[in-house]
């Protein structure tokens, strides 16, 4: 076979490189282990859980969202060579992908409709939302990685800090089917019980079984982490924009509001407002959007400042562009990197101020499941040797909070390339 001889599959593209395992480093050889072992143990681990699952879906749940990922990736391949090829446009092949996950989205929701017509509308959402996550998770890892990798250190974080917050999404939005018990039921097992094999992360101090807790607490927390970084970004930029831009009274005294509010500590304030506020998921998102909102102004506002003085915008107002003109396609292009950075690193302040506001009292109702309780009713636990009641829950919380830490750093210095001169 000759050297420049290749096989070409759907996944893969094999060429004969003579040498090429034997070139590579011990160190090459470690990662690739490690990766391989940490990725087949989480395989292996989720498939025992949905095995054992309360609703007898858990498979099912598992195996639906894997069919929808796996598909779209043949598609998107086949698309993409396509594109490549000349024989389709790229909208025709994005169209194309779209169609067929809709239609693969159809298929399962036809399946639950006759298999499980009871709870076809919630299955279905969790197997569709899942998949879209899965296919998610694989583009990172075919497609982003070999991208991302060529800006070094930064890529590596970012795609670190991307993949653990896509896959602790994915769990959440799945876990109602694959955990082993309700997790608001008790006495499932004896009263905190370490852990085991009957109970891998142990149980509470009512009895509730703490792997089922830690599968499904993430999902307030997503949601309040969502909805307030929706709330500070729609809020934050355009308000930054139109007042930096116009300049004058209207920016001296959106700077000093937000200044104002920069000043108090961001726990605290959160706390101030949640207790006027009261609990609950809009409530709690509220309370800490206000926070973070001087966040994006002050990125945003420095950004503009910056921008509108560039000679290519001096240019368009020399010219007669509009103002409205000016700022959404010469200003507002050129600092949504820098808003995006702020809100992945965002989304983390998010997760741990709704973890502090659950802490002292300030979140949801006791018989919601969320880590903010597992951590104050761990708490008490801690000093009779319960370790696990607050050690599991809080290593989610943190390993949650530090990768969209990772994303942000990374995914800043990718998209500033000057930061690393």
């Amino acid at each position: 076979m000759s050297s420049d001889t290749s096989i070409h599959g759907i996944f893969l593209s094999l060429k004969s490189v003579s040498g090429d395992l034997q070139s590579r480093s011990f160190r090459w050889w470690v990662g690739f282990f490690i990766v391989t072992g940490l990725s087949l143990s989480v395989i292996v681990g989720l498939l025992i859980v949905a095995l054992s699952s309360n609703s007898e879906l858990g498979l099912q749940a598992v195996v639906g969202t894997v069919v929808i990922a796996s598909v779209f990736q043949v598609a998107y391949k086949l698309q993409k060579r396509s594109v490549a090829a000349g024989r389709l446009k790229r909208m025709e092949g994005r169209t194309i992908c779209a169609a067929v996950f809709l239609v693969t989205s159809a298929e399962v929701v036809l399946w639950a409709l006759s298999a499980i017509p009871t709870v076809a509308r919630a299955f279905s959402v969790a197997v569709i939302l899942g998949g879209f996550l899965v296919a998610v998770i694989m583009l990172l890892i075919l497609e982003g990685y070999p991208i991302l990798k060529v800006r070094g250190s930064a890529g590596y974080i970012a795609e670190a800090g991307l993949l653990i917050v896509f896959s602790m999404a994915y769990m959440t939005v799945i876990s109602s089917w694959i955990s082993p018990f309700l997790a608001t039921k008790i006495n499932v097992g004896p009263i905190l019980s370490p852990p085991s094999l009957a109970y891998p992360l142990g149980t509470t101090s009512l009895g509730q079984d703490l792997l089922s807790r830690v599968l499904t607490g993430g999902s307030i927390m997503l949601q309040v982490a969502i909805l307030s970084v929706i709330v500070c970004f729609s809020i934050g930029v355009p308000l930054a924009l139109a007042a930096s831009y116009r300049g004058g009274v209207a920016d001296r005294a959106a700077s000093l509001v937000m200044d104002s509010i920069y000043a108090f500590p961001g726990l605290v304030l959160a706390i101030a407002i949640s207790a006027m506020l009261g609990p609950g998921v809009i409530n709690m998102a509220l309370s800490i959007a206000v926070v973070y909102i001087p966040s994006y102004f002050r990125v945003v506002r420095s950004q503009v400042l910056t921008i509108k003085e560039l000679p290519y915008v001096e240019a368009a107002v020399a010219m007669g562009a509009r103002s409205r003109d000016i700022v959404f396609r010469y200003i507002l292009p050129n600092l949504l990197p820098s808003a995006v950075v702020v809100m992945t690193i965002n989304f983390a302040d998010a997760i741990l101020t709704e973890a502090g506001l659950t802490f002292v009292g300030l979140g949801l109702p006791v018989n919601v499941p969320d880590w903010g309780w597992d951590l104050t009713f761990g708490r008490t636990q801690l000093i009779t040797g319960a370790w696990w009641v607050i050690a599991f829950p809080g290593l989610m919380i943190v390993l949650l909070a530090l990768g969209f830490t990772l994303a942000g750093e990374g995914l800043n210095e990718v998209l500033t390339p000057k930061l690393k001169e």
